[in-house]
């Protein structure tokens, strides 16, 4: 007598509606509030306090937008992007928080070395993030949205380690474009079509 013992079936969490609204929404009030930021730093100066404050306040809403593209990713791309996007998110704040502590007559780390290269390397995972998503994301998407995401990825570093400011507003309406429109036009991964937004996306 043979007893068949059943297998365990893989099963993808999915987002509560609330949680879906929110990451949606964050990723259109993401780009604008940075771009916000660096229409901010192009006027006021790149040391301005106050835009270091809203600074700090959109990187969390950067990291919301982040964690909007990893669920849209699965298997090992999605953990490494996860891993990638919480490094970046620690990243973004950091340098504003740096900024705001040099407006405040503090020392500013990035003309420190030793143990502040590792502050200035925790930068570079924010614009990392978006590259990898777009990668990641590339199957899912109509073919000039990767892209697109790649580019304001790419010009991020340029633009806010030279302190470029038309370059900044410029990667930053980019983003706009990217991730505003992402919420409409990334499909769902395979295993969530049988949902009825997913089945609407993949129409």
């Amino acid at each position: 007598m043979s007893v068949s013992i059943p297998t365990a079936t893989p099963v993808t969490a999915k987002l509560s509606d609330p949680t879906q609204r929110l990451l949606d929404a964050a990723v259109l009030l993401a780009p604008l509030a940075y771009l916000a930021v660096d229409c901010s730093y192009a006027v006021r100066g790149w040391d301005d306090g106050p835009t270091a404050a809203v600074h700090i306040v959109a990187a969390g809403l950067y990291g919301l937008a982040a964690l909007r593209l990893v669920s849209l990713t699965r298997g090992h791309a999605q953990a490494l992007l996860l891993a990638v996007a919480v490094l970046g998110i620690i990243g973004n704040a950091g340098v504003g928080e740096n900024t705001l502590h040099v407006a405040l007559g503090g020392n500013d780390l990035f003309d420190a070395n030793g143990s502040a290269n590792v502050f200035k390397m925790m930068g570079f995972f924010f614009p990392l993030t978006f590259l990898l998503a777009a990668v990641a994301l590339r199957r899912q998407a109509p073919r000039w949205w990767p892209p697109l995401l790649a580019v304001g990825a790419v010009l991020f570093p340029i633009a806010h380690v030279g302190n470029i400011s038309w370059l900044a507003i410029l990667d930053a309406l980019v983003m706009l474009a990217a991730l505003g429109t992402s919420a409409s036009v990334v499909r769902p991964p395979a295993d969530d079509l049988s949902s009825p937004r997913g089945q609407l996306a993949g129409q």
